[in-house]
């Protein structure tokens, strides 16, 4: 009888406690009430389930390296040809593995393994190899580039400025980048500013650089904010989604040779934030044209011949996203169908815009928001990265030839692209 009163007790005073706790912290959620000393640890313990779950989900939840692969997914690889890609993923030690090699077969040629100093998440991306084997690398927005030889001693590094998103070879065998200018905060700051309406807007400031092969040297290095404000073009900053973030460059395309529409020299420049193009001649600092139109979020600019320009539309709305407010919704809306990427064609001569692939981009619902790329290859074939869901297509007479993943060590993921460079 005594334990049962005794249990009873015990009963009644841990409801009284919980109710006793409960009444505190509802009035110090409301603010209407407070309790001294008290109120902190009342917040500690009503938030640590929370804090408990989220270090749980830390814990247990892969970096965004890998990305889940589809139960149904199915692979389809019809390649009649060899297509030697050089990629890089996160390895089973969290460092990063470069790996040439051949789509056709999943044949490995080569592969150098780097260390990963960085976040889990830290990425290289679209590394250059050389004749030689030694290749360049960044940690995208992290580092500054860095040159190895084949077996991974280092050549150079040059950490006055940090690469991301693309780098490409001029005629020179030299490297375009694009890049951020390092000060005593670091890259990634925020260096540029203007006033709307008497209230200052800070903002982050891009760079290309061109930089020497062989020793890391810098031999050219521009602000796209500079080019802008020297062309009169600054009231783009305000058509920018992205006040914090207005340029987003990803991709700095050297023209290889001189035609009748550019010259040796000249870079292209894509401002995925701007929406548009910029036609830059370093040599005479003189902005060619500004290229806009009916695309979006575009990504990798490429020569298709000598009077076009292809490059990834992206074709979705900007990194600030739908605002998700709790509007009402007609019960009739007037739809305007369906988006997906796709590739389109640039016309120099005559201004023309001419998509690619387009219907069968939207029949295989191939999207990426951010990223993505394509490249033409000399079979007349098409090389597509599907950047975001990690799924590479290779089209050719209009149909799909290849689709597949890059199967992870992690079961049931993939790897993450991190702009596929095609070799040939």
């Amino acid at each position: 009888m005594k334990k049962l009163i005794s249990f009873f007790a015990k009963t009644v005073l841990f409801i009284a406690f919980l109710s006793g706790f409960g009444w505190m912290v509802k009035h110090n959620v409301k603010g209407d009430r407070g309790f001294g000393i008290l109120d902190n640890a009342i917040r500690e313990l009503y938030n640590f389930p929370d804090l408990f779950v989220q270090s749980a989900k830390e814990v247990t939840s892969l970096p965004g390296t890998f990305v889940k692969t589809p139960a149904n997914f199915e692979k389809i690889n019809s390649l009649e040809n060899d297509i030697q890609i050089l990629t890089s993923y996160t390895n089973s030690k969290n460092e990063r593995t470069v790996e040439l090699k051949n789509l056709k077969n999943d044949e490995v040629m080569y592969s150098w393994e780097i260390d990963n100093p960085h976040a889990d998440h830290a990425r290289i991306m679209d590394p250059i190899v050389f004749e030689d084997k030694s290749l360049c690398y960044s940690f995208n927005g992290v580092t500054g580039l860095r040159m190895i030889d084949s077996v991974g001693n280092l050549k150079w590094k040059q950490d006055s400025i940090a690469h991301h998103h693309s780098m490409n070879l001029d005629s020179s065998g030299n490297i375009w980048a694009c890049t951020y200018t390092k000060d005593s905060q670091g890259f990634i700051i925020y260096r540029g500013k203007y006033r709307v309406d008497g209230n200052e807007v800070h903002f982050i400031d891009n760079t290309i650089s061109n930089i020497e092969a062989n020793t890391g040297k810098i031999l050219y290095h521009k602000s796209v904010s500079e080019i802008l404000v020297e062309n009169n073009l600054t009231h783009l900053y305000i058509q920018s989604d992205r006040k914090e973030d207005p340029l987003h460059i990803n991709d700095v395309q050297p023209a290889l040779k001189t035609t009748a529409f550019y010259k040796e020299g000249d870079v292209f420049i894509s401002s995925r934030n701007l929406s548009c193009i910029l036609h830059f001649r370093p040599k005479t600092n003189e902005l060619v044209k500004l290229i806009q139109g009916p695309f979006s979020s575009q990504h990798d600019i490429d020569f298709l011949n000598d009077s076009t320009l292809v490059f990834f539309n992206n074709n979705s709305y900007g990194i600030g996203g739908y605002p998700g407010i709790n509007w009402p919704i007609a019960k009739e809306p007037m739809d305007l169908g369906d988006n997906f990427s796709f590739i389109y064609h640039y016309n120099l001569r005559t201004g023309e815009f001419t998509p690619a692939e387009k219907e069968l981009f939207a029949e295989n619902e191939i999207f990426t928001f951010t990223e993505g790329m394509q490249e033409y290859l000399q079979d007349g074939s098409i090389f597509i990265e599907e950047q975001n869901s990690g799924v590479l297509w290779v089209i050719k007479d209009h149909k799909i030839r290849y689709k597949g993943v890059f199967k992870s060590h992690e079961e049931g993921y993939h790897h993450l692209p991190n702009w596929i460079k095609v070799i040939r």
